[in-house]
Order: C-alpha cells, then structure tokens, then sequence
C-alpha cells in the first residue's frame, strides 16, 4: 500500500538552507535603517550614517549574541523567515489537510491514517491519536500540550527580537550621549542625535517583526485547534462535509479567507 503523504502545510522546519535566505533580508532592513536614519534626521550625506550605523548594529549584536545562545538565535532566524515573512500557517491549510486526512480513513480505515506523512508536526501528531482511536481525554491532553509548547517556542522568539529593540535603542541613546559629550564645532544637533535615530529606525522594524510574529502564533493556535478537535469530529463522524462545516466554525472571523 503507498504511504499517503500531505504537504501542504508550510511550518517550521529544520532545513539549515533556510538561514541563507536571511542574507538578503538582513542586507535589506540594514538598507531601510540608513534611509529611515537619513530620512528621520535630515542627513543627507551617506557617508555621514555608515559610523553610527556600524556602531549601533555591531553594538547591538554582541549584547545579543552575550545575552542569549546560538542555537536560541539560529531558531529566532529561521522563525523569522518561515513566520515573520511568510506568515506561517493559514487555518484553511489546516481544515484542506484534514479533510485529506478523512478521505485516507474513509479509504483505508483508522489504521491507514497512521501512515500520513507531513511536514507539520501537529497533523502528523493527530494522524497517530486517529490511528490509535484515542479518547476525547487523550486528545485535548495533546491539544493543551502542543499549545503549552508552541507558547514557550512563541516566547522565546520574541525575547530575542524585543532585547534585540531594547539594545539598539539603549545603543543609540548611549552614542548620541557621547558624542553631545565630546561635541565639536561645526557638529549639527542632527548628526549628535543620529545615533539615537538609528537605534529608534530598528525599534522600528523590530515592532513590526513582533506584530508580525503574535499574529502568526495566534494561527498557529488555532490551527492546533483545528487539528485536534478535527481528529474527535473524525472519530465520530467521517464524513467529509459535515468535518468542513464544523472546522470552518472554529476559525476566528479576522483568519477566514
């Protein structure tokens, strides 16, 4: 019998490929810093935002890489590409990929559905309860659990992007300090408070970094809870329709498509 296999969810993964996608999009929101810089500021001399931004982001980097671990800061990358650019999971890829999943049981029985094969954890962690014929108990057991775990990941992620928003504006502050300190003539108040702006333009990207992320990890709840109160509708009632209408109610009105 071939191995029915479901790859339609895009989820985290593991694929180290992925951080070099980065590159470019770290070459990017360093290009929109300086032009926020020069635009907030008023400088209208490149040359004159390179130092302070060379001093803020290096600054920056190594509180970073002091406060948290590497493998913290790899997962916070890869996050912030499969989450942060691309959104993360849709619910309605979620609802496509369990009605797959009834069409394999209806076909091949509850035993079948433990042979699914997908990228996402959670289908693949469902397919199981199903092949197993597990209770309500057990199911909301791993539903509470994937969400305990995804709030902890969630967390985590956000702590390296905020303290990331944290230094650089402290880094900033701290630059434009000293450069009022050691003011020389001819200084504009623009070029003292440069710094300061730069650090204020990351503050910047990094707010929309961390909007963009809560609002992939509130999908990624309810997508959980589309899989697994599926999985109890499923072993109930498999028929196909009627799984549709009653996942499509678990989605918030704001995530329908």
């Amino acid at each position: 019998m071939s191995v029915p296999r479901t790859n339609e969810l895009l989820v985290r993964k593991s694929d180290s490929a992925e951080v070099w996608l980065l590159l470019p999009l770290a070459l990017a929101a360093v290009s929109l810093t300086i032009g926020l810089a020069m635009f907030l500021s008023g400088t209208e001399r490149p040359g004159e935002v390179i130092q302070p931004v060379i001093v803020v982001l290096g600054g920056t980097l190594a509180a970073i890489l002091v406060t948290f671990p590497i493998p913290q800061l790899t997962t916070a990358l890869r996050t912030a590409l499969t989450r942060g650019i691309r959104g993360g999971t849709k619910p309605s890829e979620m609802i496509r990929a369990m009605l797959k999943v009834c069409d394999v049981s209806r076909r091949d029985g509850l035993i079948g559905v433990g042979d699914v094969q997908s990228n996402s954890e959670t289908l693949e962690d469902v397919c199981m309860l199903i092949s197993d014929a597990a209770r309500e108990p057990a199911i909301r057991f791993g539903l509470e659990r994937q969400q305990a775990n995804e709030r902890a990941f969630h967390q985590m992620i956000s702590d390296v992007f905020a303290f990331t928003a944290m230094y650089a504006l402290l880094m900033g502050a701290l630059t434009s300090l000293i450069r009022f300190g050691a003011m020389e003539d001819g200084m504009s108040g623009s070029q003292v408070a440069l710094p300061f702006v730069i650090g204020g333009s990351l503050v910047m990207l990094m707010g929309i970094l961390l909007g963009r992320l809560r609002s992939a990890h509130l999908k990624e709840l309810v997508v959980m809870e589309i899989a697994y109160n599926g999985a109890a509708i499923l072993l109930e009632d498999n028929n196909v329709q009627r799984l549709r209408g009653r996942l499509a109610m678990l989605v918030p009105p704001g995530l329908r498509n």
